[in-house]
């Protein structure tokens, strides 16, 4: 009896303490009750938490959720096999709401593969994805993710896109959609809270299905039910969309008047939707503008500027609505390297409903104010952010850096990509009068002072080709940029001969049939530096005494033009002349041999034809040539971009004169095409040696000056981009872009926006069917104020930092200890009063 009373109390005593633990423990974690990630990253007054994964650091695996083979995903610890691992697959966050302290978030799925893959596909560039995936290993030492592999090597089912909520005070994370969840694949690009439900735009995919559909689909957030309400393309559709090439990927969604506004697209163009209550379905859309209202110049075919964008951008800015279109096409390109910049259309609504369009930005012959991308001077934007604070609309650049990559990847050519790093990102602002001003950019003629922020192109980083994303927060305005140069870290390896599209044994090749070519028109009455035999010497190119010229046939002729060009261009002077050790002989194909025999036959080819002068010019430009073969198989460098400027620039001195087949035979070699490319690559070694990979960051409290966050993507050079803001009454968060460990959730914590108390709604709290809240453990950082990230494992009870159940401060220690000894105490007082009944 008194051993069962004791088992009694002392279960009592034990379900007490864990209990006091607990509420320590909650309690313990600050004073708002969140919980506090480990990795962290600080810059002066600014922090931000890792939300996503939160005990992993930076540059490892990420991506929200956990990959779990065969196409699966889970969350860590809700799910079976979902221990942290990350999925590296969910590249971007591209698209963010906000509803109470939940962050719902939609992905892109491998990023980059799938612009690979549309380029092989849509685009016309075929390879094979072995050697690829092979190539981008090598180039990116293993980092880049073009697809899940299984553990022996081989590809595994690709997992696709998802939507997720995050809380960002608790870490709690729910899987909403995805492929292995419910059969759906989103990749939606846009995201907005409109009344009481959230709206996600984008193209879905259906399991099995080859393409995905352009759809918006609704969340309610206080169930978190998801549907569908509109689709501009029919799975009958889908088939003719596919074969003109078209965009499924929409992207442009806004409020207007109160009214939910939205971009789609179908198999006869893009348009724009508006709807008062979208919730309802199909039928709640009206059409408010075409391609034609539109002026024709949405792009939205993926051959298009930046793969089709289309109706990029909308917002209401003095009562009306603006959109930013995209409008480059192969048809409308300015020059081979150039494509045509953005527009930005404005409507007004008239009180029957209708709606009137007129460009702002745009063709001048339309009435457009300005010319395509604002400034005439500026050409390499091919879409545009836009931001409303403080009776101004900001216009931010976004360049086509697609097909700069494109041309890179499969042309190796540069020099898309070199006039983008020349130019970088400007930042305009618009007053209502549609007055524009330069706020950060290069002087033009139309700006000759630069922006008035005195902050270069780029906020003074070439390497940033985006102005992504941006948001106002407390009062201040959040740009966030895409920085190029972690994807174009692998241009350091082109190698000489990459850039002139020759390898070392193709150039060596042509070359010995080019000095043969010479030899044979050479004039035999010059004198040359290198002569091929000495004035005493009776053997080499000239001619044998007893055998004249003109009796030697056209083979004849060719072989001893091989003799004479092999001595002449290994240095053979008169002191070696006895030997022809020294002398390395040009070999050339059949072909090649046939091909001068046939031009010395046909005429085409003229014996002795040059003159003295431009023998030597012509035997001074190949010497020039020769060195340049031993550099083809290293990496591009400076000096051999020098060297080969200087060797073409000599030979357009003297090109006019040259017979028209020697001509096309130099032209192998130098052409301005090739000498263009290789001083754009020099552009882009110079722009990338500066550079700091890692997106950008940077907050503004009047819209002039300019407070940088961050210029390395919070100390990861993978997170090449900062793709979406949400915010909250008392939050701001962010989500990265990172095309090789997966997409990264931030929190900022520091400054903290300071709210009036509200009685907390229900809604936000999970349901109670929810999966229950992953056992995640945290431990808080003690960041200082440098730009640093933060990986914390253990806590200083010194500092004045919050404590969390995994390191309880003194205080809550003694509560708990002296709330322990007071249930000892009654526990003692208990048995021994029943002692004394026994």
């Amino acid at each position: 009896m008194k051993h069962s009373l004791f088992k009694k109390f002392g279960a009592t005593f034990v379900a007490l303490t864990l209990a006091f633990s607990s509420a320590s423990a909650v309690s313990a974690a600050g004073d708002t009750s969140e919980f506090q990630p480990k990795v962290t990253y600080s810059n002066g007054n600014y922090t931000f938490a890792k939300l996503s994964h939160p005990d992993k650091a930076v540059s490892t695996p990420d991506g929200i959720v956990d990959y779990l083979g065969g196409g699966n995903v889970g969350v860590t610890g809700q799910d079976q096999g979902a221990t942290g691992q990350g999925d590296q697959g969910q590249s971007y966050a591209w698209s963010a709401a906000s509803y109470g302290d939940w962050m719902y978030v939609g992905t892109c799925y491998a990023a980059m593969g799938n612009t690979l893959t549309l380029m092989d596909t849509t685009l016309g560039d075929k390879f094979d994805k072995d050697v690829m995936t092979a190539a981008l290993k090598a180039m990116f030492n293993g980092t880049f993710f073009y697809g899940h592999e299984k553990e022996d090597g081989t590809a595994d089912e690709d997992s696709d896109g998802i939507l997720v909520k995050v809380n960002v005070k608790t870490g709690e994370t729910k899987l909403l959609m995805s492929q292995s969840l419910n059969g759906k694949g989103p990749l939606f690009r846009n995201a907005m809270r409109y009344k009481d439900k959230l709206y996600f735009c984008g193209s879905v995919r259906n399991k099995g299905a080859k393409s995905g559909l352009p759809s918006i689909y609704c969340i309610d957030p206080k169930t978190d039910d998801i549907k569908c309400v509109y689709t501009g393309i029919t799975p009958q559709e889908i088939g003719a969309a596919y074969k003109q090439g078209i965009s499924t990927g929409i992207r442009g969604m806004t409020e207007f008047n109160g009214e939910f506004i939205a971009s789609c697209v179908g198999v006869d163009g893009p348009y724009i939707l508006k709807s008062k209550d979208p919730s309802a379905g199909q039928s709640s859309f009206k059409k408010i503008a075409t391609k034609k209202d539109l002026f024709n110049y949405p792009a939205y075919h993926y051959t298009d500027s930046i793969y089709g964008g289309s109706i990029w951008e909308m917002v209401e800015f003095n009562n009306k609505l603006y959109v930013a279109l995209c409008t480059g096409t192969p048809e409308n390109k300015p020059d081979e390297h150039t494509m045509q910049s953005f527009a930005i259309v404005c409507g007004e609504e008239k009180a029957d409903g209708s709606w009137t369009w007129r460009p702002v930005v745009g063709d001048k012959a339309d009435g457009a104010k300005y010319t395509f991308g604002i400034d005439p001077e500026r050409t390499r934007a091919g879409a545009c952010n836009m931001l409303v604070y403080n009776d101004h609309l900001y216009i931010g650049e976004y360049e086509d850096i697609e097909i700069a990559l494109e041309d890179v990847v499969f042309k190796k050519n540069v020099e898309f990509l070199a006039k983008n790093l020349e130019q970088s990102v400007s930042l305009y602002r618009m007053d209502k009068d549609e007055n524009m001003e330069l706020v950060v950019g290069d002087a033009t003629k139309m700006f000759p002072k630069g922006g008035i922020s005195g902050l270069g192109s780029g906020f003074g980083h070439h390497e940033n080709q985006y102005i992504w994303q941006s948001t106002v927060f407390d009062g201040k305005m959040y740009f966030g940029t895409f920085d190029s140069s972690s994807l174009l870290q692998p241009i350091g390896q082109f190698t000489n001969g990459d850039l002139l599209k020759m390898s070392k044994e193709e150039w060596k090749s042509q070359m010995n049939y080019l000095k043969v070519f010479i030899e044979l028109v050479l004039s035999k009455n010059a004198e040359y530096p290198t002569q091929p035999i000495t004035v005493n010497e009776t053997d080499g190119a000239k001619v044998d005494e007893d055998t004249e010229e003109a009796d030697l046939t056209a083979s004849e002729k060719v072989q001893k033009a091989i003799e004479s060009a092999s001595k002449r261009y290994s240095g053979a002077q008169a002191a070696s002349a006895a030997s022809n050790d020294n002398v390395e002989t040009i070999k050339l194909t059949d072909d090649q041999i046939n091909s001068l025999v046939e031009g010395l036959e046909d005429g085409s080819i003229q014996a002795n034809s040059l003159d003295d002068e431009l023998s030597n010019d012509v035997f001074t430009l190949v010497s020039g040539m020769d060195p340049l073969a031993s550099s083809l198989d290293k990496k591009g460098t400076q000096n051999f971009v020098n060297d080969y400027a200087e060797v073409y620039e000599l030979y357009t001195e003297f090109a006019s004169q040259l017979p028209e087949k020697l001509k096309k035979l130099f032209e192998d070699f130098l052409t301005i095409t090739k000498k263009d490319n290789l001083i754009a690559f020099g552009k882009v070694l110079k722009y990338l040696s500066k550079a700091q990979r890692g997106f950008d960051m940077y907050t503004s409290a009047d819209g002039e000056s300019f407070t940088t966050i961050t210029t390395n993507g919070f100390n990861d050079p993978y997170n090449h981009g900062l793709r979406v803001f949400a915010t909250g009454d008392d939050w701001m968060a962010i989500g990265t872009a990172n095309p090789f460990y997966g997409t990264q959730l931030w929190k900022m914590t520091s400054p903290v926006k300071k709210v009036e108390p509200t009685t907390p709604t229900e809604p936000e709290k999970p349901n109670p069917s929810d999966s229950e809240k992953p056992n995640i453990t945290v431990t808080p950082s003690n960041s200082d104020k440098k730009d640093t990230t933060t990986v914390t494992t253990k806590t200083d009870d010194k500092k004045g930092t919050a404590k969390t159940g995994d390191s309880t401060d003194v205080t809550t220690s003694l509560v708990a200890a002296i709330g322990s000894l007071a249930l000892l105490v009654g526990c003692a007082f208990v048995l021994r009063k029943k002692k004394v009944r026994a």
